[in-house]
């Protein structure tokens, strides 16, 4: 009979605890899935021999409690089933059931109370027969394809007595591992008196530790969930402050709290708002005694009345949402917090912001882009922690690029697009072995152009279309075919160093040969003169429609226009301007001086009449003369301004005809009507009566008319005021 070992299955509570780390080693690989969509079954060679119930013993209840726990964190809603194969008939309906049965199947909460209310009647010795009949079981289920991944889990405190393979233990259960790809048999032999202990061959699927106290069941019951299971456990809750953030929607949240008065209340956001509790599982001791008296069992096997805990799984319709969070916990010795990211993966080609669909796409610059999406925004995750560290694997045409995001962040990588086809394939590993995997299949149609442009050419050869741009178009370096050409077109912008339009005209004709044009310069509308010379960038445009899909392709050359234009050439372009010019000149020169002499602008239009009395009686006194121009001698060019001056008063009225001569002089026209008249004189000095010609005065001339009984004094640029002073301002 096989030694007990105290507390030892206990650490198998352990194992449902944690259900999550990370796990990666070379051997047969998992057929993992998107992590909640994997359906597993997990068959338990549960040995429930008589050691397990000895005196004082509670290794028997810390097992069925950790059983509890397992099938209580079990992912039903995809499919997970658990299977638990006694090495002896058990009841589940208590010490007093009757129907006996050599396994029991968990595929819900609802099954639960089977491993609850879990009695062995006869426990005995350590056969191998389950061993074989759960392997066989498992095959079956994994070759009709009802789950993806199998796990045979043989947990034994001794060597097994009866029915032993003849192949030998470990040649048996490589066997059973290579029945199914997706099928891994875990050996856990506890104990330290086990001497039949199989070698693990990770290649063939099989893994096998050995316990021999309590702290390597710890250890091993460690590794072995984490090879198993994929959940991650959320890392910095504190009971204190009860607070919970998450960086990314959640599919849903696990608690498990253990504690003898622990209690599960709600989960809420920062609003006070409650996510939905999906199910709430209590979990503790066996309500049975474990096991009947035996020749193995001698007294009523003794409970562990401490185990107690409670599974709440939090998750809505819709994902639960970024935020802070508080999650109500009391009573709970400890607590386990797992997490399930509701986030898709993407990869997909981008050109610039656009993201391109699967079909025909034009060769040239992309880029690659790989991350997480939070498919309530629609946008790529910058930075999770809740996501750890992705390992993303890029392969483009068969070429494979590895990349790691720090913090869940998306990365990218540019490529160059050309060939017929381009084949796209992401996948991402990431947290506890999630793999997600995207792949596209793109056709490549690559527009290209060669053009053949002059360097420079010179202004007045333009209108011979000596100077040529050739422009062939080709796909995939082949000439486009007539129907392609046919219905293509080449669209010619041309802008200067400052970026404005080029002031040229492009004439495009299609060339001699299929797929070719031929693009000339000629003159702007208006001509030569119109035409812009200097440095043009000229940008050459294609589109095509090919096979249903409009292709684009843009060149860029520099092209120099000469200005040759020479003296003849503006005169024979603008010999109307410079006659029309010249006369407008000739007009204009006919009205400024010296062509045209004008009056003097110092002249007053009423320049005071000083008038000196020359009789006892009279007054002196001041009164106004008059000078007036002729309006069409100011009108006319190259005419002298005429006008009249009058510089005597009536009765004695005097008034010369007057014409500018220039530099500031006038001549007195009608210089008769004052010659010989020693009454009157200019500057003091009379006209002589034989002068002949027009006598020359000035604006400051002085002109006196005597008379008895007044003497008159003008001069033509002086007016005064009524008290006698020179009025002084603006020029007349």
């Amino acid at each position: 009979m096989k030694k007990t070992i105290q507390r030892v299955l206990a650490a198998v509570i352990l194992l449902v605890m944690i259900l999550s780390g990370g796990f990666s080693e070379v051997g047969k690989v998992h057929a993992e899935k998107q992590q909640g969509t994997t359906k597993r079954a997990i068959y338990v060679v549960f040995d429930n021999s008589g050691s397990m119930y000895g005196d004082g013993n509670k290794a028997w209840s810390q097992a069925t409690y950790a059983m509890e726990v397992f099938a209580a964190m079990m992912n039903y809603e995809s499919g997970d089933v658990m299977k638990v194969f006694p090495m002896h008939d058990i009841t589940t309906d208590g010490n007093t059931g009757s129907a006996t049965k050599s396994s029991m199947e968990i595929r819900g909460k609802d099954d639960i109370a089977q491993i609850h209310n879990m009695y062995t009647p006869k426990p005995g010795g350590t056969p191998y027969t389950q061993v074989n009949n759960a392997a066989g079981e498992l095959t079956k289920l994994l070759n009709a394809g009802s789950v993806d991944e199998g796990w045979l889990v043989v947990l034994t405190d001794g060597d097994f007595d009866n029915d032993i393979p003849a192949s030998g233990l470990k040649a048996d259960l490589e066997g059973k591992a290579a029945a199914n790809e997706n099928l891994y048999v875990q050996y856990l032999a506890i104990g330290t008196d086990v001497k039949n202990i199989p070698e693990g061959n990770a290649d063939k699927g099989l893994y096998a530790q050995k316990a021999g106290n309590t702290s390597e069941v710890v250890n091993e019951l460690a590794e072995i969930s984490n090879r198993i299971f994929k959940r991650n456990e959320y890392a910095g809750y504190s009971s204190e402050d009860s607070g919970l953030e998450f960086d990314i929607p959640l599919r849903k949240l696990i608690v498990f709290a253990q504690g003898k008065d622990v209690k599960i209340g709600s989960l809420k956001n920062e609003e006070g708002g409650e996510v939905k509790l999906q199910s709430d599982t209590a979990v503790s001791y066996s309500s049975t005694d474990g096991a009947g008296l035996t020749t193995f069992v001698k007294s009523t096997p003794v409970k562990d009345t401490s185990l107690k805990g409670q599974v709440a799984v939090f998750a809505d319709e819709s994902p639960i949402v970024a935020g802070k969070y508080t999650l109500d916990v009391s009573g709970a010795d400890s607590i386990q917090i797992y997490y399930e990211p509701d986030v898709k993966f993407e990869a997909g080609l981008y050109k610039g912001d656009t993201k391109m669909e699967e079909g025909t796409i034009e060769g040239g610059a992309y880029t690659v882009k790989v991350g997480f999406v939070d498919q309530l925004s629609g946008k790529y995750i910058k930075s999770s922690k809740l996501l750890g560290e992705p390992k993303y694997t890029v392969s483009i045409n068969g070429e494979t690029q590895e990349l790691t995001g720090k913090d869940g962040a998306s990365q990218s990588i540019d490529v160059e697009v050309d060939g017929e086809s381009l084949e796209l394939t992401a996948d991402v590993n990431y947290l506890k072995d999630y793999t997600d995997s995207a792949s596209y299949t793109f056709k490549i149609c690559t527009l290209d152009m060669n053009v053949d442009a002059f360097k420079s050419a010179n202004l007045k050869t333009l209108e011979d279309g000596a100077n040529q741009i050739t422009v062939e178009a080709t796909r995939n370096g082949q000439p486009l075919t007539k129907e392609q050409w046919d219905a293509a077109t080449l669209d010619v912008v041309s802008v200067n160093k400052d970026g404005e339009e080029f002031g040229i005209q492009w004439d495009v004709q299609k060339g001699s040969e299929a797929s070719t044009w031929i693009v000339t310069p000629n003159y702007k509308k208006g001509g030569m003169f119109a035409t812009e010379t200097g440095q043009a960038d000229v940008t050459i445009n294609v589109s095509a429609e090919i096979d249903g899909d409009g292709y684009g392709k843009a060149e860029t050359v520099s092209v120099t226009i000469k200005d040759d234009k020479n003296i003849v050439d503006y005169l024979k372009r603008y010999w109307k301007h410079i006659v029309i010019s010249l006369l407008l000149l000739i007009l204009i020169l006919g009205y400024v001086p010296p062509f045209k002499k004008r009056f003097a602008r110092s002249i007053k239009k009423r320049p005071s009449i000083e008038c000196s009395a020359e009789k006892i009686g009279l007054r002196d006194n001041v009164m106004k003369g008059n000078f007036e121009k002729d309006l069409a001698s100011r009108l006319l060019p190259y005419v002298p301004e005429t006008g009249r001056l009058t510089f005597s008063p009536t009765p004695v009225k005097k008034t010369a005809k007057v014409r500018a001569s220039g530099g500031g002089s006038m001549l007195i026209l009608n210089t008769s009507a004052f010659a010989g008249k020693e009454e009157i004189t200019f500057n003091g000095m009379s006209i002589q009566e034989n002068e002949k010609g027009h006598h020359r005065i000035s604006a400051s001339t002085i002109i006196v008319v005597s008379t008895p009984e007044f003497t008159y004094t003008c001069i033509p640029n002086v007016q005064r005021t009524a008290n006698g002073e020179i009025k002084r301002g603006k020029r007349k």
